[in-house]
């Protein structure tokens, strides 16, 4: 991996929405390793699937929390919690835990 890019990045959307974009994980095969660590380490449970052609999207329940994870062929993988309320900070939860795990 390149130390230069980092790992992951955040931004607000036009939804007002944070989106975590993983730039350690951008491709097809990421984003079934994002839903698999998801699922081990914080007993998420997919809810509704789609996956498309050059695009996919699982939303799963992580910890009470609609969480969705997105690949976008052009943007890469990135993680939303769609309702908004993220009263727990659980984005910044799995943020923390990954960069940790990264290292």
């Amino acid at each position: 991996m390149d130390e230069s890019l980092p790992i992951i990045t955040k931004r607000v959307n036009s939804d007002g929405r944070v989106e975590c974009h993983l730039g350690f994980s951008s491709d097809w095969d990421g984003f079934d390793s994002i839903v698999k660590y998801l699922k081990k380490y914080w007993q998420a449970s997919p809810v509704q699937i789609a996956d498309n052609i050059y695009s996919r999207r699982w939303v799963l329940i992580c910890n009470g929390i609609m969480l969705t994870v997105y690949h976008d062929s052009q943007i890469g993988n990135y993680l939303i919690v769609e309702n908004g309320e993220d009263k727990d900070n659980l984005l910044g939860q799995i943020e923390a835990d990954l960069i940790e795990r990264l290292r």
